[in-house]
């Protein structure tokens, strides 16, 4: 080699070393200004589930590593956070919200589980070792930095973990009484933070010290005494009205600002947590807002979790969730998790039920809240089933498309973008339910959320225009409609959520004459729309349709295809009418012999069409069917001149059945299958399973099933109004399509039936699904269908009314029901059965055995002396 080769080599490797140790040497992008958060778009993922980075670090020793197990550490890690960061960048997400990061009980024996989701502490100010360490989290808040990215730590302020617990009577004036330690003999007997360790009531130190609410489980989450003091299952419940408590908290995760550079927290369980307390930890001088702003975090967000929910037409979970937001001499949380409108977006666009539910929760969502724009919105999270486990796709991208479009920041949870049904399903290959991994950013979900971030990204008026409520159908599915604007710019949003399509006739938007709609984004929907001279739009909205549109000038004027001098008038003015029968609706048109439609709650699909006389009048029978009390809407409609009537607003009670059938279930048998079948253990798991009796009484299109149970309950404050128990209903007409094997639990359909469509319900869901796609291990195609629901506590019965309509159902006369119970998680998986019962499992059984606890068989014929 010459000597100005090897010089030129030389030279090259001293180059090459130099640039790797700068690389090296690179201080960390730790510490950046926020950001508007109402701009931003969040990814949120629990570590453990997401990607295996560090294989090395998956277990610790203690049995507690098992990725076949939901129960167990599936081998997540930070390392593979950051291995991903370019898949979530590349959907569109600007912000990542992480699980609990902190070191966590590895191994709970009341709950046979991990600690694998974070929130479990033992130690507030330690990375658990299964996650990495802490320069693996300071890497990750470098790498979300330098792309421009933000960090978000989920927190805990309301507990530790599973420690401590009461057997027998409690008695709050000797607080030692019936108390035990859980883990006594465990390798994690206690937490090992200072001082959070001090968790045995029987030790004076620990007593003295009163770190901890000295107090069993929540019985009755009604009680804010109880809601706010005792111990959620057997997590040890912290004393946040401690001055030494409050001040190692507020420590412990300003340690996290400081070392690691999180840019917002996501506070969990916030509503079990006293006022008081958050006014402090965020707002005292040594709180969160003034050390996050001294180190250059002007708008530190923290949003709390109050998972109230409210009912149609009613904002006391607004009103709840609000309260956390304080006020102007009180304040608490800059912004709160949108939980209220999170639960109407399942029941409107999962469960079919009526548009002016969503609308009028987006209006309440605007009023209540302080800053709407900074409320992190979501259509399902680590806690909830999956938008997907009840509703269908078209219905999915609905609600994606909504979470885009209105005030607040989106959240996607991880797995939604690949379109993923189970809540805590890991997203790599050999993690927990998933053989292949599910990072394909190839996937239609996954290109829909980019076309949805692109948008957003795009248009400010997203992110911060004002919102107008435009339409909605208060009678069911249908339209919704609203418009934002900001500094000029203007978009509608419209959506169809019915599954036919629906007649827009002269629909109001608030615009000009002779404008252009560009579509901004759209689905199920094709051709062009145009503006008449009224400055009104007349079009066919296809069933599932989802438009987003842009008015623009025009520079030729179109002709209106509204003849003005064309007028159809109702004979019947009145919108109060109840009808129990068929009516006669009459009426005239200014021309005669025309064809005209009854349109009735905008189903143009299914119009019946009928003609005029040559005089221009005309008369037609609206049926009156279906059992049970509705209201509705008609118009009738002229397609030739674009001509439609007013709208006429009726009720329908129909009370005579034509079917009334009362079957008695044999009393005590619901153990099973086998007979030896064992409930859960846990406190508040009683008798909800037994039926006791079911009536079922139809007439027309519409069923009504009564279950009269051995116990109702509602001690979790479940929106359906109870709790402990799911029904599983399969209902079998004799089709050639039907199946026998019943989906998830283990069993088949008796004496040789087949089913042709199911409902699911429980506390927190209620959702329909068909043959399509069904097998022992999954469920069929959703419906998009939930039946109402009522639930009388007192009289221990549980209602479900179907509509025959919406489930393709003329007649339910011949048909076999069949019903059974079981229980499901709160995220709507069914529960383990093990041969030793457990708290939350039950017992008598292997995980294969049939999960029935009771079940009911019957065949709906209709009865003579039915009344």
């Amino acid at each position: 080699m010459s000597i100005s080769t090897r010089s030129m080599a030389l030279l090259s490797i001293t180059l090459l070393l130099t640039a790797c140790s700068n690389e090296e040497d690179e201080p960390l992008q730790l510490h950046v200004p926020s950001p508007e958060w109402r701009d931003q778009v969040i990814y949120m993922l629990f570590i453990d589930r997401f990607d295996d980075g560090e294989p090395g670090n998956n277990d610790q020793g203690l049995g507690e590593f098992d990725p076949g197990k939901g129960s167990h550490f599936s081998g997540g890690d930070l390392q593979g956070v950051i291995d991903r960061l370019d898949y979530i960048k590349s959907l569109g997400a600007t912000a990542v919200w992480i699980s609990p990061p902190v070191a966590n009980q590895w191994w709970s024996t009341p709950y046979s589980a991990a600690g694998w989701h974070g929130y479990w502490a033992t130690d507030f100010k330690a990375v658990d070792r299964h996650f990495g360490t802490l320069d693996d989290y300071k890497q990750l808040s470098h790498e979300l930095h330098r792309r421009d990215m933000y960090l978000i730590q989920d927190i805990v302020a309301n507990h530790t973990g599973n420690f401590f617990a009461y057997s027998g009577d409690y008695d709050a004036k000797d607080t030692a009484k019936n108390f035990y330690l859980l883990e006594k003999d465990s390798t994690q007997p206690a937490p090992t933070q200072y001082p959070f360790n001090m968790v045995d009531r029987l030790n004076p130190e620990h007593a003295d010290a009163d770190v901890y609410h000295w107090t069993p489980s929540v019985i009755d989450y009604a009680d804010r005494y109880q809601e706010l003091n005792y111990s959620m299952g057997h997590l040890s419940d912290i004393n946040t009205e401690n001055p030494v408590v409050i001040n190692t908290l507020k420590d412990s995760y300003k340690y996290w600002i400081d070392e690691v550079g999180v840019d917002a927290f996501r506070v969990d369980t916030a509503i079990l947590v006293d006022h008081e307390f958050w006014r402090r930890f965020l707002h005292d001088e040594d709180g969160i807002y003034a050390h996050a702003t001294r180190a250059g975090k002007q708008h530190f967000l923290t949003f709390g979790e109050v998972s109230s929910v409210s009912q149609p037409y009613e904002d006391l979970g607004e009103q709840s969730v609000n309260s956390y937001l304080g006020t102007d001499e009180k304040p608490e949380f800059n912004s709160m998790l949108g939980y209220p409108l999170y639960g109407e977006i399942k029941n409107v666009l999962a469960y079919g039920a009526p548009t002016g539910q969503l609308a009028y929760r987006l209006q309440r969502f605007m009023e209540v809240y302080k800053d709407p724009f900074v409320v992190p919105n979501f259509v399902d999270n680590h806690d909830t089933p999956r938008f997907l486990s009840a509703g269908h796709g078209a219905a999915f991208k609905q609600a994606l498309a909504l979470l885009f479009t209105v005030p607040g920041i989106p959240i996607i949870y991880q797995g939604t973008e690949q379109s993923m049904t189970e809540t805590r399903q890991a997203m790599f290959s050999g993690g927990y339910q998933n053989e292949d991994g599910s990072f394909d950013s190839g996937s239609e979900n996954y290109i829909f959320v980019q076309r949805l971030t692109g948008l957003r990204s795009s248009y400010e008026v997203f992110s911060r225009g004002n919102m107008k409520l435009l339409d909605s159908n208060p009678h069911g599915p249908g339209i919704l409609a609203y418009r934002r604007e900001y500094l000029g710019e203007v978009v509608i949003v419209l959506m169809n959520t019915a599954d036919r399509s629906i007649l827009l006739h002269e629909f109001d938007a608030g615009l000009a004459s002779n404008q252009h709609l560009e579509q901004l984004f759209s689905e199920q929907f094709t051709g062009e729309i145009n503006v008449g001279i009224s400055g009104r739009l007349n079009m066919i909205l296809p069933a599932r349709a989802i438009l987003v549109l842009r008015p623009q000038a025009r520079d030729v004027a179109i002709e209106s295809t509204n003849n003005s001098d064309f007028e159809i008038d109702l004979d019947m003015r009145s919108n109060s009418h109840v009808f129990e029968n068929d009516f006669e609706l009459s009426g005239s048109s200014t021309s005669g012999n025309e064809r005209l439609k009854l349109i009735i709650n905008g189903d143009y699909e299914s119009a019946t069409e009928f003609m005029s006389d040559e005089y221009g009048r005309w008369a037609i029978t609206v049926p009156v069917r279906d059992f049970g009390e509705a209201s509705s809407y008609l118009q009738v409609y002229a397609e030739a001149h674009n001509g439609m009537s007013e709208k006429l607003t009726y009720t329908t009670r129909v009370t005579r059945p034509e079917m009334d059938i009362l079957q008695v279930d044999a009393p005590n048998d619901a153990f099973g299958p086998t007979g030896a079948y064992i409930n859960p253990q846990q406190a508040k798991s009683g008798q909800q399973r037994e039926i006791e009796a079911v009536q079922f009484r139809a007439a027309g299109r519409n069923l009504e099933m009564t279950l009269t149970m051995k116990e109702v309950t509602d001690d979790w404050r479940p929106p359906n109004g109870f709790d402990n128990v799911a029904f599983t209903v399969f209902f079998s007409r004799g089709s050639a399509d039907g199946r026998m094997s019943l989906p998830l639990i283990n069993a088949d359909m008796p004496k040789g039936l087949s089913w042709d469509f199911a409902h699911v319900a429980f506390g927190w869901g209620s959702y329909s699904y068909g043959t399509q796609g069904a097998g022992t291990h999954r469920q069929g195609s959703k419906l998009g269908v939930s039946p109402v629901v009522v639930t009388d506590k007192d009289e221990r019965t549980i209602s479900f009314t179907y509509e025959g309509a919406r489930l393709d159902v003329d007649n339910w006369a011949g048909m076999h029901v069949y019903v059974t119970t079981w229980h499901v998680s709160g995220e709507g998986s069914y529960d383990d059965i093990r041969p030793e019962p457990s708290e939350w499992f039950f017992g008598g059984a292997g995980n294969d055995a049939a999960k029935i606890m009771d079940d009911v068989l019957l065949v709906l014929e209709v009865s003579d002396d039915a009344d």
